[in-house]
């Protein structure tokens, strides 16, 4: 049974290159005709992406394709070609070259005439590999021209973002300006408001919680504009996607745009310096009063107290809470504790209350100890193992060098046998004949056995040996060399996992 995927990919560079072929429409019309020609019985899925570049995976489209290949869902895919899948031409070839036959998944890219069933076992020619690079070259330079269009549209008031901000929706009329969207605009009121009259994001969470008020994420995914998948499989308001909501001008009307900026290809983006942002004020319709804007403002100015220089936990940032999956917080106010946030602000079971920050050091410092321990005993056997290994290696090449030298006599006495039949001397070389059969088939048994015990020594010999060592002190360098993640469960549970 064929299940196949057709991928759509529109970007903002298509739009600017005006070309109708490349719009979702035409491509999806382009991919269903040439599936109902040639595969006419097979079950079809459709994944888009629309505003997004082709130079990353960073697309929902493609990840959820990615993730239905992964659980062997789907075992063709089909595209118009190359540059709607990737842009980028080293990942590109990795998928068609190793991932996706390894995978089982059948490519095809339809303006390209490439079919990786043509190519079962072989490389594909050098006429598909020379067009990825030319996407790929393409790209970059017109990555060039794009970022001086969108900084000139900008400046001319117009919104070039994939999505607006909450609580707005595109114009239908014009897609560069917003619309309010009342349902969720009602939401972002209430915030504000609750916030300006002196509640805190914390509290604000927890009401928005207990009364069901459905989060942006949750939202964008019921309407289809955004897919997102919930930590601990549960949308919640956390406070601080609230305290950057109430930060953003947006909703007093003004359009601020500029603020990320990507150097190179390729690269996270990164803020940019506040004299290169665009702003224009009164851009669209607002949702928040200026004067309650403002008033929030303050009220966040006054949030931040100056703090001395203080020196970061060692564990800050490497602690997930068992119940939800979210970093634990590090309160150094009086006692110095780890909490999660699923406790107090989305009232959630299972979640840490509170451990001590010197019990956590203690603990996982004494499991690091044992672990290194073990690790010792484990390489002394493996050490043990690969001795073993080399010494099998030099039994069979002296078996070998015997076996080669008994094949060379056998050889001699098969040619002097024959020397002998041709004088007449012997009826018959049969024998010799045979003896050099058996012995030639001994020496390669004994290659064979050769190469398989060099190729196990050399496995050996590629895993790490640790040294048993004592361990009086956790150091960030210890942690990242033996520490995957550390989890804590209730009852204070502390589960290290190891790399």
């Amino acid at each position: 049974m064929m299940n196949i995927a057709i991928y759509m990919r529109l970007s903002k560079e298509d739009e600017f290159s005006h070309e109708e072929s490349n719009s979702i429409s035409m491509q999806r019309l382009l991919l269903q005709d040439y599936v109902r020609e040639h595969f006419p019985d097979a079950k079809v899925y459709e994944f888009a992406d629309d505003g997004y570049t082709g130079t990353n995976f960073e697309r929902p489209g493609i990840q959820e394709l990615l993730d239905r290949v992964k659980n062997f869902e789907i075992n063709c895919i089909i595209v118009k070609d190359f540059s709607r899948f990737a842009r980028d031409y080293i990942e590109l070839g990795s998928y068609l070259e190793q991932i996706f036959p390894f995978m089982g998944v059948r490519f095809i890219s339809i303006n390209d005439k490439y079919d990786s069933d043509q190519y079962v076992g072989n490389v594909a020619d050098i006429d598909v590999n020379f067009k990825n690079l030319l996407y790929d070259l393409y790209s970059k330079d017109l990555s060039v021209k794009i970022k001086a269009s969108l900084r000139s549209m900008k400046e001319q008031g117009k919104f070039v973002g994939a999505e607006p901000p909450f609580g707005y929706a595109k114009d239908p009329k014009d897609r560069h300006k917003f619309v309010v969207a009342e349902d969720e605009a009602e939401i972002v009121r209430s915030m504000f408001a609750m916030y300006a009259d002196g509640m805190s994001t914390v509290e604000i969470a927890r009401i928005f919680n207990e009364e069901g008020i459905k989060t942006p994420a949750q939202i964008w995914t019921e309407k289809g504009i955004r897919k997102f998948k919930p930590k601990g499989g549960v949308y919640l308001w956390q406070n601080t996607s609230m305290t950057r909501m109430l930060k953003n001008r947006a909703y007093v009307g003004d359009l601020v745009q500029g603020i990320y900026e990507c150097q190179k290809i390729g690269i996270d983006k990164q803020v940019t310096d506040q004299e290169k942002w665009i702003i224009k004020e009164n851009h669209h319709e607002p949702i928040v009063d200026r004067k309650v804007f403002d008033k929030v403002q303050e009220r966040l100015g006054k949030r931040r107290r100056p703090r001395g220089k203080q020196q970061r936990h060692i564990l800050v940032g490497r602690l997930k809470c068992g119940g939800c999956g979210r970093n634990l917080r590090h309160n150094i106010s009086g006692h110095h504790y780890y909490w999660c946030s699923g406790v107090n602000v989305y009232q959630l079971d299972g979640c840490v209350k509170r451990i001590e920050d010197f019990y956590l050091e203690e603990v996982i410092l004494f499991q690091l100890q044992q672990h290194i321990m073990e690790l010792g005993e484990s390489d002394r056997l493996l050490q043990e193992e690969k001795d073993k290994a080399v010494e099998a290696v030099e039994v069979l090449k002296q078996e070998c060098r015997a076996a080669e030298k008994a094949v060379e006599n056998a050889k001699k006495k098969r040619m002097a046998d024959f020397e002998a039949y041709a004088l007449g001397k012997k009826e018959s070389y049969d024998s010799s004949t045979d003896q050099l059969e058996l012995l030639r088939k001994k020496y390669e048994g004994l290659r064979e056995q050769l190469s398989l015990a060099e190729d196990k020594v050399r496995e050996y010999s590629r895993l790490k040996v640790h040294e048993s060592f004592p361990v009086m002190k956790l150091t960030p360098e210890l942690m990242d060399e033996y520490i995957e993640s550390i989890e804590i469960h209730p009852g204070n549970d502390v589960r290290v996992i190891w790399k």
